[in-house]
C-alpha cells in the first residue's frame, strides 16, 4: 500500500496527542485501520478521540495497532515523498527506496474503540481559527486540579450570536468572545484535555460542533474529535465584571505595561507587585520589594478615559504576564475601583473581546 510520507506522519503526530498516558496501556498506541481506499487513524483515552482520514490505493481491509512514537521517528527520516508499508502477522514492514524497516505491532482487537453517542445535535458552524484562538486565549487559566469539576475546563457559550470562551482558577478570569452568525444557543464545559487537543491540531475551514449529553463532536475536513464535557453549572461571572458606569478607567501601552511589569518583579521572590495609581498625574508606579528590604520599581504614562480616584493595589506579577503575553492589541483598558476589589483588564483586537479579571493579594 502506497501512502503519502508527510500526510502520514503529520496524521501519527496528530493522534499521538489524544493517547493514554499509561505506557502499559493498548491505548498508548494509535489504530491504523484501511478499506476502500481510505485509510483511518485513530486514538483514544478516557477523555478524548481523534479520527484523521487519508486517501490510499489499497482497497482490501487492514488493522495495525502500533506505537504512534516509533512511527514518527522513522517517518521524520524519510524524505521520499510517498512510502509503502505492508503488514505480515503481527510485523509491520516500511519500505521508502533502499530503505526498509519492520515493527512489532499489537493486536489491533486490544484498541477497543468507545462507543459514539448517536444522540448528538449539531449546535453551529464556527470558523476554526476562531474556535482555536478563543481555546488558545483560556486554556492558560483554568486551575486542573480544583477538586470542583468546573473550574478545571473551559466554558463555551454561544448566544445572541456571539461564542464567549471562560477559564477561571478562582483568583482570576479570563473571557473571551467574538461573533457567529448561528441562531442556537448552547452552553457546556469542555474538558481541559479536549480543549488541549483543540489548540494542538491544525485545522482549518469551517468546523461543525456537535454535542450530546456527554461530549461533543468537532468535525473540520478529514479530522474529528471527540471529547467529554463536564456536567455542572459554572460560576456566573458575569457578578464580578467590573461595569464602565461604576469603575475608574484608564488606558495603558500593552508594551510598556509589559516591560515595566517584568523589570519591577524581578526582585520579587513571591512574585508580588504593588501597582499604584496617581489619577492626577497619570502615573502608574509598578514596585516590587525581597526580604532583604531591596527594591525595584518602574513608573509609566497612562490616558485618562474616566478616572478620578487614585489605588493601590497588590497583585501577582505571573498573572499579569499570562494575559498581556497572550494578546497584541496596542493598548490595553484597566477598570479598577478600590484596592480590596478585582480589577479588570480588557483589550479587543481582530473581532475578539478579551475581559480579564484579577483578584488582589490581600495581607
Amino acid at each position: 500500500m502506497l501512502i503519502k510520507t508527510k500526510e502520514l506522519r503529520e496524521a501519527i503526530i496528530n493522534a499521538s496527542f489524544s493517547i493514554s498516558k499509561d505506557k502499559e496501556s493498548s491505548l498508548y498506541n494509535v489504530l491504523i485501520e484501511t478499506r476502500n481506499n481510505k485509510m483511518e487513524i485513530k486514538s483514544q483515552n478516557n477523555i478524548t478521540k481523534l479520527t484523521q482520514t487519508l486517501n490510499t490505493d489499497q482497497e482490501e481491509n487492514l488493522k495495525i495497532l502500533t506505537d504512534p512514537q516509533k512511527i514518527t521517528n522513522i517517518l521524520k527520516e524519510i524524505k521520499d515523498e510517498t512510502i509503502e508499508i505492508k503488514k505480515e502477522d503481527n510485523i509491520l514492514k516500511i519500505s521508502s527506496g533502499n530503505f526498509k524497516t519492520k515493527l512489532k505491532t499489537l493486536n489491533p482487537e486490544l484498541f477497543s474503540e468507545t462507543k459514539k453517542d448517536t444522540n448528538k445535535n449539531k449546535i453551529c458552524n464556527i470558523e476554526a481559527e476562531k474556535l482555536k484562538k478563543l481555546i488558545k486565549e483560556t486554556i492558560f487559566c483554568p486551575d486542573k486540579n480544583d477538586i470542583a469539576r468546573e473550574y478545571t475546563g473551559i466554558y463555551l457559550e454561544i448566544k445572541n450570536k456571539v461564542t464567549k470562551a471562560t477559564a477561571t482558577d478562582h483568583y482570576r478570569l479570563i473571557n473571551v468572545s467574538t461573533e457567529n452568525k448561528t441562531e442556537i444557543e448552547t452552553e457546556f464545559i469542555i474538558e481541559n484535555s479536549g480543549a488541549n487537543l483543540i489548540n494542538k491540531i491544525p485545522i482549518e475551514g469551517i468546523t461543525e460542533i456537535y454535542s450530546s449529553e456527554k461530549e461533543i463532536y468537532i468535525k473540520c475536513g478529514n479530522i474529528s474529535i471527540y471529547s467529554k464535557i463536564i456536567k455542572g453549572n459554572f460560576p456566573d461571572y458575569n457578578q464580578i465584571l467590573l461595569d464602565k458606569e461604576t469603575s475608574n478607567i484608564i488606558e495603558l501601552d500593552r508594551e510598556e505595561l509589559k516591560e515595566a511589569v517584568k523589570r519591577s518583579s524581578v526582585l520579587s521572590e513571591n512574585r508580588e507587585i504593588s501597582i499604584n495609581i496617581n489619577a492626577n498625574e497619570k502615573e502608574l508606579l509598578i514596585s516590587s520589594q525581597n526580604q532583604e528590604g531591596e527594591i525595584a520599581e518602574d513608573k509609566i504614562n497612562f490616558s485618562t478615559i474616566k478616572a478620578n480616584d487614585n489605588l493601590i493595589i497588590k497583585l501577582d506579577s505571573k498573572f499579569v504576564l499570562d494575559f498581556i503575553n497572550q494578546i497584541t492589541p496596542k493598548t490595553v483598558t484597566l477598570l479598577y475601583r478600590t484596592s480590596e476589589e478585582p480589577i479588570m483588564f480588557e483589550a479587543s483586537e481582530d473581532n475578539f473581546l478579551y475581559k480579564y479579571i484579577m483578584t488582589p493579594i490581600i495581607e
